[in-house]
């Protein structure tokens, strides 16, 4: 059974697990009752993301004294500045062990796998797309054995995923994929910037390979959305039948190849809706994954996704075929609640092996760090942001879900 058939046969399996409506109001009304800092003069997420010496060493190898005659000579070449000393301490940030890793010729994503695309998606608003999104590019970049390149894709034009990590200059020149896909279709488009760089001797590919953003890690870049890419849907229905196919195309056949140079794993967070533009991403991608809510009303809207999916993906110029692998995961789990532990139950009975096994918790700490403009695992537990049980309980189901992941990533992707 392929990709596509998958996909029909989940949605049939779940409709058949729906619960009727009056059922769910009496499980609902079932009650139980029962008794932005600096740390050191750096910044708090450079901080945060910092690794030892010994944690250094044990990852290059090598004796003490060899270790250390080495890192002294990256240092006086200038390859890298001097640790951050703190106490008897001696940290290195992020950036400077990927500098590390590459001087030292540690084997890189590149040489073993291809770059993928994976989207996350779902129809239903707060299920926890971006977090999850997020929280997986994180884990990525931070995998210093997987040593990828990693970029999050926001779609969203409410611009959630890219605005949340991003850190730049007020004056920067945002370009949005909208107006990267735009721009041929809306030439005389003053707000669209792709065509003012073009006209000043940029090439398109320079311009796709300029717009990523950085981020307060070195291997993990952000290409944001805004308010004002809603146009991509106007523009697409005011197109002719072959210039919609063409438009959804682009994605695909034009950006994709060169954000794949650049890139090992691409993250696509998705807007809650069916669009063009979802169609567009839809076309492009490698594969999907689908965050959902294990509430009844959750289960009942990714049903309906499931559905819809099934038939748009068959309706588009590729008609699925690229798709290599979906799954699904249930975030935001309270495993002591007995109505979601039974709609997981409902999933594993629908979606079978297309379903993590491993759930990313229900806590307090994902919406404390959000507030931040973090990921769970840009928090330290000594921040006391929550209480020290609902912190190990968000990383730790972060971490445990990552490593699942990279599990099937590491299959599809192998070269």
């Amino acid at each position: 059974m392929n990709v596509i058939e998958s996909i029909g046969t989940i949605a049939n399996n779940m409709k058949k697990e729906q619960t009727t409506l009056e059922e769910a109001i009496k499980q609902r009304l079932r009650v139980n009752v029962s008794d932005v800092d600096m740390v050191d003069g750096v910044d708090r997420l450079i901080y945060n993301h910092c690794k030892n010496k010994s944690d250094v060493r044990e990852l290059i190898g090598g004796s003490k004294p060899t270790f250390n005659k080495k890192i002294n000579e990256v240092i006086d070449s200038g390859l890298i500045s001097e640790p951050i000393y703190q106490n008897r301490s001696h940290l290195f940030t992020h950036e400077q062990v990927m500098i590390l890793l590459d001087h030292f010729g540690f084997e890189k994503y590149a040489d073993n796998h291809d770059s993928k695309v994976v989207l996350v998606t779902n129809h239903k608003g707060g299920t926890g797309k971006t977090s999850t999104t997020l929280a997986l590019a994180t884990a990525t970049a931070t995998d210093l054995n997987f040593n990828a390149k990693v970029l999050v894709l926001d779609l969203d034009p409410q611009g959630s995923a890219g605005q949340g990590v991003l850190q730049v200059a007020e004056d920067s020149i945002y370009v949005t994929m909208t107006d990267l896909l735009l721009a041929e279709f809306e030439p005389d488009n003053e707000d669209n910037l792709v065509n003012a760089l073009l006209n000043n001797g940029y090439s398109f590919e320079d311009i796709v390979s300029l717009c990523p953003f950085s981020t307060h890690l070195s291997n993990l870049s952000v290409i944001t959305a805004f308010p004002n890419d809603e146009r991509f849907v106007d523009m697409y229905w005011q197109l002719d039948e072959a210039e919609r196919t063409r438009l959804l195309c682009k994605f695909k056949e034009i950006v994709l190849p060169i954000l794949k140079n650049h890139f090992d794993v691409i993250y696509v967070d998705l807007p809650p809706q069916d669009s063009p533009i979802t169609w567009s991403a839809l076309e492009g991608a490698d594969m999907i994954l689908v965050p959902v809510t294990p509430r009844y009303y959750d289960y009942a809207s990714t049903t309906n996704f499931m559905g819809n999916l099934h038939e748009r993906l068959g309706n588009l110029p590729s008609q699925g075929r690229n798709i290599e692998w979906l799954k699904m995961v249930a975030v935001n789990y309270n495993e002591n609640s007995k109505p979601e532990y039974q709609t997981v139950q409902k999933l594993l009975r629908s979606v079978r092996n297309h379903l993590f096994t491993q759930t990313i918790s229900h806590s307090d700490a994902f919406t404390a760090a959000a507030e931040l403009g973090r990921t769970v695992l840009d928090i330290k537990k000594s921040e006391e942001i929550c209480t020290a049980h609902q912190f190990d309980l968000a990383v730790d189901s972060v971490r445990l879900f990552y490593k699942q992941f990279k599990n099937e990533l590491v299959a599809i992707a192998a070269k």
